[in-house]
C-alpha cells in the first residue's frame, strides 16, 4: 500500500510542473510601404546658340557653339546663328548649349524621403540637380496646374511631400547622336526615372550642304553677251540641306570676283578682274517663298560676324524678306533645297575670258 501512494504523488507533481507559462509581450508590425517618387516637369528652357546666359536668369556656364567639320573648325559652315526669338524646329543641340528642367519631386512617404535628383543622358547621371525648394519664387502657382491632387497631398506644391529641383544640362563635345534625356529622383529605397517627361535629342549633328546645278552642269553658265549688255544665267545653283539630326540651316551666298587665268591681257573695265559685287545680281527661292527682286551679290569677308541679315560678308539667300517682322524665310529646312538664279552685266570695256571664280554658300544652324 505504501508503494502505491508514493507513485500517485509523483505523477501529481509532474503534472504541476508541465503547466504552460504565458508571455506578457508579443511582436507587432506596421508601415505604409515605400512609394517611389513621382516627377513633374514645371517648365523648361533652352539656351540655344547663345553666349553664356542670354536665355537663363543667371550664369550657368553655357557657351555659343561652333560645329566642327571632321573635327576641324571651318568658318565657312561652323557655328549657329541667333534669331530674334531663338527659333529651332527640331531637338538637336551642340557643344556648350544648355537644356534646363525645373521639376517637382513628390514622395508620399514625405519630403524627407527624397534624396537627390539627377539629369540623365541615356540613363547615365550627368548633372546633379540643385534643390531650390526653399526659394520663395518656385512655390508660386505654376505648380497648381502641373501637379495633381493625391490622397492627402493637394494639387500643386505641398511642403510635406514635395521638393523642387533645378537641373541644367550642358552639351559636352564627346556626345554624338540621338540620346534620351530625363530626370531621375532617388529616395531611400532606390531611384525612379519618369520617361513621361523624357526628351530625345540629337547631339552635335554634322552639318552637310550639297551644291549642284539644276541641269547637272559642273558650273553656273551665262548667255553669250557683249560689253554693256546684261546676260542671264542659263542654269540655277541648287543648295540642299543634308545635315544630320533634322538641323535646319539659315543660308547666305557670296561670290568671288572673276579673273582671267589665260594671261590674255584682260581689262574689265580698268583691271584684269570682273567685279561681281558691282556687276552680278542674284535672286533665290526656297519652297513657295521666292525673292522676285534682284540684289547685287557681295564678296565674302571673314572679318565680319554672322547675323540674320549677313554672315562673313555674304547676304541671306532671300535677302528681301524682313526676318524680324515675318517668318524666317531664309531657312532651308532639313532635306530641303534653295535654288538661285543670276544675271551678269559686262562693263565697257570688257576684254578677256573670266573663268576663275566661285560662289560661296555659308550656312548656320538655327
Amino acid at each position: 500500500m505504501k508503494t502505491l501512494f508514493v507513485g500517485i504523488v509523483a505523477v501529481a507533481l509532474l503534472a504541476l510542473l508541465a503547466t504552460p507559462v504565458f508571455a506578457d509581450t508579443f511582436p507587432v508590425e506596421a508601415g505604409p510601404g515605400n512609394y517611389p517618387p513621382e516627377i513633374y516637369l514645371g517648365w523648361s528652357a533652352y539656351d540655344i546658340c547663345a553666349d553664356d546666359d542670354s536665355t537663363f536668369e543667371g550664369n550657368y556656364g553655357g557657351s555659343r557653339p561652333y560645329i566642327p567639320v571632321n573635327g576641324i573648325q571651318d568658318a565657312q559652315s561652323d557655328g549657329c546663328i541667333v534669331l530674334a526669338d531663338e527659333i529651332r524646329f527640331d531637338e538637336y543641340a551642340f557643344t556648350g548649349e544648355q537644356i534646363m528642367f525645373s521639376v517637382l519631386v513628390r514622395d508620399l512617404n514625405g519630403a524627407a524621403d527624397i534624396g537627390y535628383a539627377y539629369f540623365t543622358v541615356d540613363g547615365q547621371h550627368e548633372v546633379l540637380c540643385q534643390d531650390i525648394t526653399t526659394a520663395s519664387w518656385v512655390q508660386e502657382g505654376i505648380w497648381d496646374d502641373q501637379v495633381p491632387e493625391k490622397p492627402f497631398a493637394h494639387a500643386g506644391f505641398y511642403p510635406l511631400t514635395d521638393k523642387i529641383f533645378e537641373c541644367v544640362l550642358t552639351v559636352e563635345p564627346s556626345w554624338y547622336g540621338e540620346s534620351m534625356i530625363s530626370i531621375e529622383a532617388m529616395d531611400q529605397a532606390g531611384a525612379v526615372t519618369d520617361n513621361g517627361i523624357a526628351q530625345t535629342w540629337f547631339f552635335n549633328p554634322a552639318i552637310i550642304v550639297d551644291l549642284s546645278t539644276n541641269d547637272g552642269a559642273p558650273s553656273i553658265e551665262f548667255e553669250n553677251g557683249f560689253p554693256g549688255q546684261t546676260v542671264m544665267s542659263t542654269n540655277k545653283l541648287m543648295v540642299t540641306n543634308l545635315a544630320e539630326g533634322g538641323v535646319d540651316l539659315w543660308a547666305f551666298i557670296a561670290a568671288d570676283d572673276l579673273t582671267d587665268p589665260s594671261h590674255s591681257g584682260a581689262m574689265c573695265p580698268v583691271s584684269n578682274v570682273l567685279d561681281t559685287d558691282q556687276n552680278m545680281e542674284f535672286r533665290c527661292k526656297i519652297g513657295t517663298f521666292e525673292d522676285d527682286e534682284w540684289d547685287y551679290i557681295t564678296n565674302k569677308d571673314t572679318s565680319e560676324d554672322c547675323f540674320c541679315d549677313g554672315c562673313l560678308g555674304a547676304l541671306p539667300v532671300l535677302y528681301n524678306f524682313n526676318y524680324l517682322t515675318s517668318d524666317p524665310y531664309s531657312i532651308i529646312k532639313n532635306q530641303g533645297s534653295a535654288e538661285c538664279q543670276f544675271r551678269l552685266h559686262y562693263p565697257v570695256p570688257c576684254i578677256g575670258t573670266f573663268t576663275e571664280g566661285a560662289f560661296h554658300v555659308i550656312v548656320r544652324a538655327l
